[in-house]
């Protein structure tokens, strides 16, 4: 079953990396609930289970792009059959200082757990440097299931500055049919 398990995984992402998609192929149309669906992918992982990963949020030449190289959620449903929704995100931006986000909320109030996976400073050969935080903030279902026939979720980073990242209802009902 692990062979299977790792097989499938090993297969998934060598038709990713094969396929070769180029940027403008990869962009969503926001409005159309089909081109979301299209855009997750769903593995198999032998100690975290199924996840699915929506698409990625940040189109570049948009708002979202001068800090951020990557926003999308994470449905993940362990082998216990428990379901986790996380938000993955990848702040990315010039300067001396790091953003530190320190704190989550819904912007409709309630605060969420906020993990930093990773911090780097990206340099080039020239001194310009880049600053990257990886980040996961823990979703609820309810806040998920609560947030699909409305506007959608807004969620709040918190900390040297303050970032409002929203999710689409159509985002949202395209990760919980991804099931």
């Amino acid at each position: 079953m692990r062979k299977a398990i790792s097989l499938l995984v090993f297969l998934t992402c060598l038709s990713q990396l094969c396929y070769g998609i180029s940027e403008e192929e990869r962009r969503a149309n926001w409005d159309k609930l089909r081109e979301i669906k299209s855009q997750t992918s769903l593995t198999l992982h032998p100690k975290l289970g199924e996840i699915t990963r929506g698409a990625n949020m940040v189109e570049p030449g948009e708002e979202l792009a001068k800090n951020f190289s990557e926003i999308y959620l994470l449905r993940i449903v362990d082998p216990e059959d428990n379901e986790h929704f996380k938000l993955h995100v990848t702040a990315l931006h010039q300067g001396d200082e790091w953003l530190n986000y320190t704190r989550a909320a819904l912007k409709s109030g309630g605060q969420k757990k906020l993990t930093e996976l990773s911090r780097q400073e990206l340099c080039e050969g020239n001194g310009s440097c880049q600053r990257e935080e990886e980040l996961e903030v823990d979703i609820g279902f309810e806040d998920i299931a609560n947030n699909i026939g409305g506007r959608g979720l807004d969620i709040v980073l918190l900390g040297e500055t303050r970032q409002e990242i929203h999710i689409s209802s159509l985002y949202l009902l395209a990760m919980m049919q991804s099931m």
